[in-house]
């Protein structure tokens, strides 16, 4: 009786050890299955030590967008929602393209040329400036010099590398790069991001596309991070001759404001090329309103997403372009305006750029002193 009840045990005990065995081999192929489906179950990497470049002059030349001041402090600032923005702005334009008009910046005015039919039309011009406009402007100012080729050459340091500053940023706008310091190291994390999600924006048009790497690829890679990354870098390589000659020529000089620089990189990788085109523009008249450091930058920003038919920057008739975060607002049902639909995820993103140029900034300087 005993070896019967011995035997009926250990009938069950096996039982249950191949039971064991059959969850286990389900876990791991279930696991499996999800992470050839689901790219965002990849584990990401420790956080690695970023190698500064001691030959990009960091701290001699950049100045912060943050360290900006106005031109002339006799303007209201502008407020961070369309309709009050309105309220003033045609006398920013005016002033805007009053001083465009009479600049010309020869160096780099032909570098543009790349994808020229996205702004076919002009930039209107004023039909006279306001009375008083001679009477409130402040003494001409000398202006730094600037080579087109130089500029060029300077900041391709920025994204010849996943972990170069320009790469650093987007990756942190995109959410997928965590950048922190630590004493006096700078480290990069790759997010789960960084190895695949679905992009939220393309979802509000119908498409589901999976982005991999620092700059969210629009699945130009096929899953290949080591191609992401050589995308993401040749992508703004190729676009930082526009971007540096669409600055100058609205007046924001690229090698000493490294912020707007970065953001319209950033906009540019973001978004539809037009508005890394337009953001400039923006840009110039956001400070000649009295914006400063981020809020200018954010505003600007944002306010590239507003086009007429003619793709001019028109915040008076012009739609709001930013059909994917609109759509994300929609979906997630924000009681938001088109205008702080957008704002709010311009902002982020500016504020993310920001963060990662301070933690380099002083990482850099600390290893200067040393």
């Amino acid at each position: 009786m005993t070896v019967e009840i011995w035997e009926f045990m250990s009938y069950w005990i096996w039982l249950m050890r191949m039971a064991g065995f059959g969850l286990v081999a389900a876990a791991a192929l279930g696991y499996t299955l999800r992470s050839q489906s689901d790219p965002t179950a990849t584990t990401p990497a420790a956080a690695a030590v970023v190698t500064l470049d001691s030959e990009y002059p960091l701290s001699a030349d950049a100045q912060r967008a943050a360290d900006y001041q106005p031109a002339s402090g006799t303007h209201a600032p502008l407020p961070s929602s369309r309709l009050d923005s309105l309220r003033g702005y045609d006398d920013y334009v005016e002033e805007y393209n009053s001083e465009a008009s009479t600049a010309n910046p020869s160096a780099g005015t032909a570098a543009a040329t790349d994808d020229r039919s996205e702004t076919a039309a002009a930039t209107p011009q004023p039909s006279a400036p306001p009375p008083d406009y001679q009477a409130t402007q402040p003494t001409p100012q000398p202006q730094p010099t600037f080579s087109f080729n130089q500029s060029i050459i300077r900041h391709q340091r920025l994204f010849d590398k996943p972990t170069s500053l320009g790469m650093l940023a987007i990756g942190a706008a995109e959410g997928n790069y965590r950048v922190f310091a630590e004493g006096s190291k700078l480290f990069v994390q790759q997010t789960p991001l960084y190895f695949g999600h679905t992009d939220p924006g393309n979802l509000s048009w119908g498409q589901r596309v999976t982005n991999y790497g620092p700059c969210s690829d629009q699945g130009r890679s096929g899953g290949n991070i080591a191609l992401a990354e050589q995308i993401c870098a040749r992508r703004a390589l190729e676009r930082l001759p526009t971007n540096i000659a669409d600055l100058y020529e609205a007046g924001i000089h690229p090698d000493y404001d490294l912020e707007a620089l970065l953001n319209t990189t950033d906009l540019y990788n973001q978004a539809s090329p037009i508005h890394s085109r337009r953001f400039p523009e923006a840009l110039a008249i956001a400070r000649r309103g009295g914006l400063q450091g981020l809020e200018a930058i954010a505003w600007a920003r944002t306010a590239s997403f507003y086009l007429n038919s003619r793709n001019e920057l028109d915040l008076h008739t012009g739609r709001n372009h930013a059909s994917g975060l609109l759509g994300i607002c929609a979906r997630e049902r924000r009681p938001v305006t088109e205008w702080e639909c957008v704002y709010g995820d311009q902002m982020r993103r500016t504020q993310e750029i920001a963060h990662v140029l301070d933690l380099y900034a002083q990482v850099y300087q600390t290893m200067q002193q040393e």
